[in-house]
């Protein structure tokens, strides 16, 4: 044993100084990554929010200056005198260019315009090679079909101006009112920089993402990355990635956030974790080491001690150990006294013997005493019946089956049946006692009689009732006690037809917090229900003055409350 006791106190000594150091530790360490997790997301939905919005301003400008030139009066007429004339109209042919290179020059971003005719012509200007007479590029990406509305499409392959690929968005739209009735409409098309949709998806440094048309990348921060699928670009070892639907173009928007940080403050979190265990192991074992030998020593003389007093030698005293350990001396001195008490009481063995038979006799007395008063109640019973006070004798009869149920195993729990006929018999002597004639109705389903309750749980309400709801008050006096069950709770109401409660008092009442004063058993019911039942059982009064008071119980309906019987 005491080879082991070092190690044992080694291991004392690691559970008490590392168990909370650790718990302290991972819970502060958890806490910092969760917080971190949280300002992480709230970054990726802020940056999405801000995305989508700059994407929808930018759509919505370039949008509004398509709508421009599509309702645009003047060019309306232009395209109809072309339509009409055919290569003829080279004049409005020319005008047309003009303002679309007017339009081109006027608005950043915007590389082409053009318009196709419901002869299948087209009109365009292309503001990369500045030319409304050819272009490498405009033509061969023509007009995505228009059914309704505006259409936004990403072209995934690049444009050469001067050696430079230019990534490019369309914008399309139907001219208004202009060849609804013929086989083809009139429509144009805007061709608005990459770039322009680019900036507002990767801003400020920290705002990085791409704009998807379905799975494909049609605007990302790497201009290579266009064209490809996203599954293809996505480094998801490094980055963590988010989507948003613009409703307005039917594009994705696809944030890109770096986790690395994330993952780095996670390693350096188990580091430091690592340290501290390390650290506080290291300590502790110094600390027990230091500490472990004079104790060793104090804990081997006590055991040396404990051995020879239980082969029975009461002569054993624990010697002076207080320049070895500071405030020994009251553990000393408790070890002698103990000593000096076990030898006391074996030598008073015999005495302790008697002391506990007597002890015996007086629980056997103590446990006579209700049989005794029950008996004394039924003598004084039939003394009443030998005189004919029949009465008396129904008042004593009843006394005796109250004096019993409320003082047998008070914590038990009974049937609704059976508290109730109790009640009934403390509502007959109360009315005996104030003279009174108050009426008891119950209004309970046959089905609820034999749920279990704790007893005298109503007790404290009926007393009060009797006491003072009919105070001063002439009439029929009635108390109604109902039960019924409400979402997995007993509700039992206790009414009366009294002079009511007073605002103060109801708001005293309802305060659980509140001194009940003379009202303490139902104070004492409170402290009952919580004990039984915990939070879940309620007790709240409502009352009108000189109308009615109505009390209301709410006990949680448990398995052990389902009657056997």
């Amino acid at each position: 044993m005491r080879k082991k006791m070092p190690l044992r106190l080694l291991f004392v000594f690691l559970s008490v100084a590392l168990i909370p150091v650790l718990i302290f530790s991972a819970s502060m360490q958890l806490y910092t990554l969760k917080i971190e997790k949280k300002d992480m997301e709230k970054r990726i939905d802020s940056n999405l929010n801000t995305s989508n919005q700059g994407l929808e301003m930018v759509f919505e400008k370039y949008t509004t200056i398509l709508y421009d030139l599509c309702t645009d009066k003047e060019i309306l007429n232009m395209v109809e005198r072309i339509d009409a004339a055919g290569d003829e109209e080279e004049e409005s042919t020319r005008m047309l260019q003009y303002r679309l290179e007017e339009i081109c020059s006027r608005y950043e971003g915007i590389k082409g315009i053009m318009i196709s005719l419901t002869d299948g012509r087209t009109v365009f200007y292309d503001g990369l090679g500045s030319s409304s007479v050819s272009s490498p590029w405009i033509e061969e990406l023509g007009i995505p079909e228009v059914k309704m509305g505006n259409v936004y499409r990403g072209i995934s392959e690049p444009v050469i101006d001067n050696g430079k690929e230019i990534y490019l968005f369309q914008i399309a739209g139907n001219l208004e009112s202009y060849g609804a009735g013929g086989k083809h409409q009139a429509a144009a098309v805007i061709n608005i920089e990459e770039e322009q949709i680019c900036k507002v998806l990767n801003s400020g440094g920290f705002r990085h993402g791409y704009l998807l048309d379905g799975d494909i990348v049609v605007s990302a921060p790497s201009k290579s990355d266009i064209g490809c699928r996203c599954k293809e670009v996505m480094d998801t070892e490094t980055n963590q990635y988010t989507c948003l639907f613009n409703q307005a173009s039917g594009f994705t928007i696809c944030n890109i956030q770096p986790v690395r940080a994330y993952k780095d403050l996670l390693h350096i979190q188990y580091l430091i974790l690592g340290i501290i265990v390390l650290v506080s192991g290291f300590v502790v074992v110094i600390l027990a080491y230091l500490i472990r030998k004079p104790y060793l020593k104090v804990v081997n003389d006590y055991v040396d001690a404990m051995s020879r007093v239980e082969k029975g030698d009461f002569t054993v005293r624990a010697r002076e150990k207080t320049r070895i350990i500071p405030d020994m001396g009251r553990i000393e001195n408790k070890f002698n006294s103990m000593i000096i008490y076990i030898q006391r009481q074996v030598e008073l063995g015999k005495q302790a013997t008697q002391e506990r038979k007597r002890v015996q006799a007086t629980t056997l007395e103590a446990q006579i005493a209700p049989h005794f008063l029950y008996n004394a109640l039924d003598m004084i019973n039939w003394k009443a019946i030998e005189n004919e006070q029949y009465e008396i004798s129904e008042m004593l009869g009843i006394l005796g089956d109250i004096l019993r149920y409320s003082v047998k195993n008070i914590d038990d729990m009974t049937t609704l049946r059976t508290e109730f006929q109790w009640l009934e018999h403390y509502v007959w002597l109360g009315n005996v006692e104030l003279s009174r004639k108050t009426k008891l109705k119950l209004e309970v389903p046959e089905e609820l009689m034999e749920l279990r309750i704790h007893k005298l749980l109503l007790q404290p309400f009926i007393e009060n009732a009797l006491k003072y709801a009919f105070l001063n008050k002439g009439g029929n006096d009635v108390l109604v006690v109902g039960v019924g069950l409400a979402g997995g709770q007993i509700h039992i109401t206790i009414e009366d037809n009294g002079k009511g409660i007073e605002a103060g008092l109801l708001r005293k009442l309802n305060d659980e917090t509140a001194d009940m004063g003379e009202h303490v058993g139902i104070a004492n019911v409170r402290k009952r229900l919580k004990l039984y039942y915990g939070e879940e059982a309620v007790v709240y009064f409502e009352s009108i003055l000189d109308s009615y008071t109505r009390i209301h119980l709410f006990i949680p309906l448990m398995a052990e409350m389902q009657s056997n019987g």
